[in-house]
């Protein structure tokens, strides 16, 4: 399938002039909650929906315990979540400061290298006599790998 992007107008507001621009925003669907989540890996592995969404909320709470620890946590292919702080900065120590604290996600190689391979179409550009009947493109991966089979 992959990824719909649409392109929106932009204005710079910290510009005199206010200048316009355009960018591409991926078209999101619907946001995936646990319970779908559960029912689906229940199907893969024969587990019951009930025992995966136990074992979610329970990976979740262990999660928490270890990140409050100040401790990063690390999900096999998934990648690693890290907790971090957001700071004022200054040239006198005694005014720096923690903003608030925020959670890092750094996605593993193979989890990026998968997402980079995604799919991904245009959908309210014009047409010209140019364009190709097939407007769905796949970049290859910035690391140089080959797409995923």
């Amino acid at each position: 399938m992959g990824i719909t992007a649409k392109i929106r107008k932009r204005v710079l507001h910290f510009t005199k002039e206010k200048k316009e621009i355009f960018v591409a925003e991926a078209d999101r669907g619907d946001v995936i909650d646990s319970d779908k989540i559960a029912k689906l890996i229940a199907q893969d592995t024969g587990a019951r929906p009930a025992q995966v969404k136990m074992i979610l909320n329970t990976l979740t709470d262990s999660m928490i315990t270890w990140l409050e620890e100040g401790h990063g946590v690390k999900l096999g292919n998934f990648g690693s979540f890290m907790p971090s702080v957001k700071s004022d900065s200054n040239e006198e120590i005694e005014k720096v400061g923690v903003k608030r604290i925020r959670l890092t996600f750094y996605p593993s190689k193979d989890l990026s290298r998968r997402v980079s391979s995604i799919g991904y179409s245009i959908d309210n550009l014009p047409k010209t006599e140019e364009d190709n009947d097939d407007e769905t493109t796949n970049p290859t991966p910035d690391d140089g790998g080959s797409e995923m089979e």
